[in-house]
């Protein structure tokens, strides 16, 4: 082969090798638990130093933080989240923008409500919210088809959607430990989740 044909050749195949090499970065999909387990947890300076698309773990614990960094929102391949220990004071929405987020710890903030958008997480499995000012959960959460677990300690929780219902077969497990709740607000969450381990303190008649 000529090198006027060898490069002809190349110029051709060239462009969609690249094509496909970035598209399965781009289009990565959810590794399983096993797998996710092997990989590194980055901090953030340590994330900002590698291609974006290869950041699957990240740690931003401890930081002081009122919100999360802009750059995070790179990480469109970002399985693992924690976030714990900070002082954020909203969840943000923009958190939709993880398709293959699979576990989520927003723990000790200072966080009052969780937005519709946390319905968007379709591959959630592990989300941990406790110690936080929580007084409810939005409904959108009944579209997380594959959390097994769910760890809401310490907040100002009264109830639970009734459509968390849809989670029955799914969610293993519940924390919800340290939150006042009538006995008969225990027996409704029992009854929607008849298949789930769940975790009260003892319940109250304080006033409900």
């Amino acid at each position: 082969m000529t090198k006027k044909l060898l490069y002809s050749f190349l110029a051709k195949i060239l462009p969609a090798f690249i094509f496909i090499s970035i598209s399965l970065e781009v289009n990565a999909q959810a590794f399983e638990k096993e797998a996710l387990d092997t990989i590194k947890e980055l901090t953030l300076e340590q994330a900002l130093k590698i291609d974006p698309l290869k950041v699957y773990k990240l740690s931003l614990k401890k930081m002081k933080l009122n919100e999360l960094p802009e750059e995070i929102y790179n990480f469109k391949n970002l399985q693992a989240l924690d976030a714990s220990r900070n002082k954020l004071i909203y969840f943000p929405r923009k958190i939709s923008i993880f398709p293959h987020l699979q576990e989520l710890n927003f723990s000790n903030n200072k966080i009052p409500s969780i937005p519709e958008e946390l319905g968007l997480l379709t591959e959630l499995k592990t989300l941990i919210l406790n110690q936080n000012e929580l007084t409810s959960l939005p409904s959108e959460i009944s579209n997380l088809k594959k959390l097994t677990f769910l760890d809401v300690w310490g907040n100002d929780i009264g109830f639970l959607p009734a459509e968390i219902e849809l989670l029955s077969g799914s969610l293993k497990e519940i924390d919800m430990r340290v939150i006042l709740m009538s006995p008969e607000e225990h027996k409704k969450i029992k009854e929607l989740l008849p298949e789930t381990k769940i975790h009260f303190s003892k319940s109250c008649n304080c006033g409900f």
